[in-house]
């Protein structure tokens, strides 16, 4: 099972958009993570998910995901399963932000962030699932 896991071939596309998608999501696992990029680090980060009555345990999941899995990305590392809880993860973040509506909230006029955005990182973090990680991967180089 875990070979049909990482099977990919070396399709730079693929390859492209796993970074992509990595290096997006990073800063918000470092948000959360060690207060990076202007974030709130774990403490801060724990209080605000379960104020939005998201469990502690799977507050910490979030963490973790959005901070191992966009390195998981970036590397090519089991891409398929990080973008799998990536998927999940910001499923959950659309959810959340889809009483806010569809375009972004550039000027701060409105509230909340809206959806366009992860609705795009969702497509490709599809794709990696669907595909692979592509060339220049770690799971390439352990099935070849």
């Amino acid at each position: 099972m875990i070979e049909t896991l990482l099977q990919t071939n070396a399709d730079y596309v693929s390859t492209f958009l796993r970074i992509i998608a990595g290096i997006t999501i990073f800063p918000y696992g470092m948000q959360k993570l060690f207060r990076s990029f202007g974030g709130w680090g774990i403490k801060k980060s724990l209080k605000q998910l379960t104020l939005k009555k998201i469990p502690k345990f799977i507050a910490w999941l979030v963490i973790v995901g959005q901070s191992f899995g966009s390195i998981a990305l970036v590397a090519g590392f089991l891409g398929r399963i990080a973008a799998g809880g990536l998927f999940i993860i910001f499923t959950g973040a659309l959810i959340v932000h889809l009483p806010d509506g569809w375009a972004m909230n550039w000027f701060g006029e409105k509230k909340g962030e809206r959806i366009e955005y992860h609705v795009m990182l969702l497509s490709l973090l599809l794709i990696v699932i669907l595909r692979g990680s592509g060339a220049m991967s770690i799971d390439l180089w352990l099935t070849s």
